[in-house]
């Protein structure tokens, strides 16, 4: 059952936040803000390639971002979609994220809350760039995280016996596959915010904003390659020392079985020549 729409506002902009849309949530949010048909087919599921898109009044952005699940420890693409214009910012995320979901809590007014609530700005354009910075910022944790895991198994590089290992890299590749799916396009998509929207927003504050989230997404894409370099050259090891181990065991049984085959034909002539 679709849940009612949360939305924060103020006298000039009103933030609506929206955690795995339903259909009935997506079409109610798109006709208040008249929004593009494609893009309420776009919010919901499956997963869209990261785009941006004008509309004219408002520029609708689709981008991906890892998800770590802690049972699992496995990373998988989830979809945020944003449609921003002069007055409104809208966020759609196709699963629970915990980066976006805070900031949007610290923002809304409660009376149960202790601490003091965030002023939402009045710009459109300085809340985008703080629900991007958050985005961004929320993957260096997993960086991180990675690139211990990386050091962990390259410590263990030896230790071939452990099918773990082999495990272990499996999945470490598999996280970085997923995590360069997220990332891929986001510095170009960025890029063509900029340039897109120079109609609704000051092109300075922009500039001042957005420049950052570039070199962001760009530190963040030069990490992944490089750890996936990594993970290539140590899996291939892995495998090398695999195969190694595999002939040497395949030498032993060979002489051993030459052993046994000849002691057998030894055997077998004695007891031929028994009386």
């Amino acid at each position: 059952m679709d849940k009612p729409l949360q939305e924060i506002k103020n006298s000039s902009l009103t933030w609506l936040h929206v955690v795995a849309p339903g259909e009935k949530q997506t079409q109610e949010a798109c006709k208040r803000f008249n929004l593009h048909p494609l893009d309420a087919r776009d919010i919901l599921p499956p997963l869209q390639r990261p785009k941006l898109e004008d509309r004219g009044h408002y520029l609708f952005l689709i981008l991906l971002f890892p998800l770590y699940n802690r049972t699992t420890g496995k990373i998988s693409p989830i979809e945020v979609d944003i449609a921003v214009g002069k007055d409104f910012l809208l966020t759609f995320s196709s699963a629970p994220l915990f980066a976006l979901d805070q900031l949007f809590r610290e923002h809304a007014p409660s009376k149960k809350k202790k601490t003091p609530v965030q002023t939402l700005p009045d710009s459109p354009s300085v809340l985008l760039y703080k629900v991007l910075s958050t985005l961004e910022h929320y993957c260096y944790p997993m960086i991180t995280h990675i690139s211990n895991d990386i050091d962990a198994i390259e410590a263990n590089i030896f230790e071939v016996k452990k099918i773990e290992n082999i495990n272990e890299v499996l999945r470490i590749k598999t996280n970085i596959v997923n995590f360069r799916k997220a990332m891929n396009r986001h510095t170009r998509v960025i890029k063509q915010l900029v340039e897109k929207a120079e109609k609704l927003f000051p092109v300075e504050e922009l500039s001042m904003y957005f420049n950052d989230l570039v070199e962001h997404t760009e530190d963040i894409w030069g990490m992944l390659e490089n750890f996936s370099d990594t993970i290539d050259a140590i899996h291939e090891s892995h495998v090398s020392l695999l195969n190694l181990r595999s002939n040497q065991i395949m030498q032993r049984f060979t002489l051993f079985t030459s052993v046994i085959f000849s002691l057998t034909l030894v055997v077998t002539a004695l007891s031929a020549r028994a009386p």
